[in-house]
Formats: structure tokens, sequence, C-alpha cells
């Protein structure tokens, strides 16, 4: 009787933490993409499992139940810690602080209209501070125009800096870029050119930054130190697992 009554408060637990984790994912509304769509898959398959634990019983004790559910079992528990490798990651690249930066590349994002969407505004804020304490330190801007913005997110993030006071001199325009990738690939190819070294501080989400370095390495960068930005509290699990993602297809293609 005491076992059926634990079975029963741990089902409700992992009923409430499934829906909690649910909406965390709807919450970052409108924003959607491949993490929402990953998360929310996720967390609706383990409230079903959660659900129907008692009436899956017959089943989950045959031969194929078995291998199933051992199966699930193991790709639950080897996905949390690969989530929990990369998380560390993430989370330690964001404390890769210059000393004495050499170069600032500040990875695109989104316009809205001609202006920097918040999180890219954030981003170049970040950057802004440091070019501010460091007036001989010139910057790349990066990011090509997408078929919804006006201008390419290059020009945008220059004319920003330009008008927070950033000489237009120290500005490094990179406008052809559609992924973090090209972002960084055209970026040394415009600053090889310039004869500039390939030791970087990378300024963007931090989310994003352990990726950004990962790319920025294999392109044969030297010292690569960070600027972590900050995403908003309630975007972060759709970006989060969304990196989770964007960083495994760099493990298996290299870009």
């Amino acid at each position: 009787m005491k076992k059926n009554a634990n079975r029963k408060v741990v089902r409700i637990v992992l009923t409430i933490i499934e829906i909690i984790g649910m909406l965390a994912f709807l919450g970052t509304l409108p924003v959607f993409n491949s993490g929402n769509i990953a998360g929310l898959a996720v967390m609706a398959f383990l409230l079903l499992m959660t659900i129907f634990w008692d009436k899956t019983a017959e089943f989950r004790k045959s031969k194929a139940g078995k291998i199933l559910t051992g199966f699930v079992a193991t790709f639950l528990v080897l996905g949390f810690c690969y989530a929990g490798f990369l998380s560390f990651n993430m989370i330690r690249a964001c404390l890769a602080k210059p000393e004495k930066p050499n170069m600032v590349v500040v990875l695109g994002c989104q316009l809205w209209g001609e202006e920097p969407s918040p999180m890219l505004k954030k981003r170049l804020d970040k950057a802004y501070d440091l070019l501010v304490k460091y007036p001989d330190v010139p910057v790349v801007v990066t990011g090509g125009q997408g078929d919804d913005e006006v201008i390419s997110e290059g020009e945008g993030m220059k004319r920003y800096l330009m008008r927070r006071g950033i000489a237009e001199d120290r500005i490094i325009v990179e406008d052809k870029s559609t992924s973090t990738y090209e972002n960084i690939r055209n970026a040394f190819e415009i600053t090889d050119a310039m004869g500039l070294s390939r030791d970087i501080t990378i300024a963007t989400s931090e989310y994003h930054l352990y990726r950004a370095s990962l790319i920025a390495k294999s392109q044969g960068a030297g010292e690569v130190t960070s600027i972590p930005s900050f995403t908003d509290f309630n975007l972060v699990p759709a970006y989060w697992v969304r990196e989770w993602l964007g960083i495994s297809h760099f493990f298996v293609f290299g870009t």
C-alpha cells in the first residue's frame, strides 16, 4: 500500500515537472525554433510515459517491451549526460575573458528594420564597453542580409557602433555570411588580407560562445577569448537546446 502511494507521489511530481518544462519552452513564444520543437517533443514524450506508465505495464514485461524500455532509458540517460557536458562547456567558454583584446569579432544576429534586434544590441553593447576601454582595438562586425532584412547585419552593426561614438576606421564590416561558420571564416579572410593577428575576442550571446570558439579554432584562430552577453531568462530554454543541436552539428560536420 505504502509502495503504491509512493509511486503515485513520484508520478505526480514528475507530471508537474514535465508540465513546467513544456510551459518553459512555450514561454519563449513568439520565438519558435528547433530548440522549442526538440524541447517540447522530449517533454511531451516524458509526460506521456508518466501518464501511461501503469497502462503499459504488460507490454513492458514482454521481450520487445523490455528491449524498447531499455533502449529509451539508455537514450534518455545518455542524452541528459550529453546535455550536461555541453552546458558545462558553454558556461566555461563564457569565463575566457580577455586581459587585453587584440581584435573584437561581433557575431551577427537579426536586425529589426535597420536597427539591431534586442539580442544583437546586447552583443554590440558588450563589445562597445570593451572598445571604449581599449581605443586602439579594431572590431569586426559580421553578418549578411537576410530575406527579411533591409540591410546587412554587418552594416546595421557598424551604424549602431558609429552612433555610439566608435570611429569608422576601427570598424571592419563582413556582410556576406549566413552562419556562424561563415561569420568567422569570412572575417579571417578580411583580417588576414589586412595583416591582422588571428588572436580574437568573440562578442556574442552566452549560449553561442562555445560553438563559436570551436569554429574559430577549427579555422586556425590563435588565442580565443570571449565577451558574453546574456539572453533574456524566458528565451534561455529554446536557445540553449537549439545550441546543443548546433554544437552536435559541428561535431559531426565541422561547420
